[in-house]
């Protein structure tokens, strides 16, 4: 049996993508892309003394004009970013943390962050649910489940069943999903006796 007391927490974070800071930082990376962009269209043009408008308007007027705005917009975005930094550096890393699964339990991080103790965890669990759009369109969600009642008492629809997340990784930007095998251990190192299934599609 695995020595639970001394083994090494498993947690999960946010990948830096998804945040909003990491999204500006990418958008000025493209801006700049952009402007060395314009600048070799403009270097190529004078060589062969052609006029220099052509280049600018195929860079900066295409697409209805969208990069010239993001340009005049990129100031306000950058402080925004700048802002954003400073506020996440100060609440620090735990914001960060969307799953963890130690000795004392379960944590599940997001907006209403909620940490369970083992004697309240009759189970884990991944499951799919079905969310359907505007235009009727069918789209099945992997979430993480921790059951809070035994097999015999679980209800027919899912969300009774305790509380659950969507499955890390699955709202990210070019986020990577958790692989199935890793909450599987992680949950043996720690909780040996605590079950961990994939039910795959649950219609509720």
């Amino acid at each position: 049996m695995p020595d639970t007391t001394t083994a090494e927490p498993f947690v999960v974070r946010r990948r830096r993508f998804e945040t909003t800071t990491s999204i500006l930082y990418l958008g000025a990376l493209v801006f700049a892309l952009m402007v060395l962009l314009t600048i070799a269209c403009v270097v190529v043009a004078l060589v062969k003394d052609e006029p220099v408008r052509g280049p600018l308007e195929a860079v900066w007027l295409s697409w209805s004009g969208m990069p010239l705005i993001f340009a005049v917009g990129l100031p306000v975005l950058i402080l925004v970013g700048v802002v954003t930094t400073a506020e996440s550096r100060r609440e620090g890393d735990a914001d960060q943390i969307v799953l963890t699964i130690d000795q004392d339990g379960v944590y599940l991080g997001g907006e209403q962050p909620e940490t369970l103790p083992w004697s309240q965890v009759h189970g884990l669990c991944r499951l799919e649910r079905c969310t359907v759009d505007s235009e009727g369109a069918q789209t099945w969600l992997p979430h993480l489940v921790v059951l809070k009642h035994p097999e015999s008492e679980l209800a027919r629809c899912s969300k009774a069943w305790g509380p659950s997340r969507h499955w890390p990784g699955t709202t990210e930007i070019l986020g990577r999903q958790l692989p199935f095998e890793d909450l599987v251990d992680a949950v043996h190192r720690h909780a040996p006796h605590i079950p961990v299934t994939d039910r795959g599609r649950v219609p509720d």
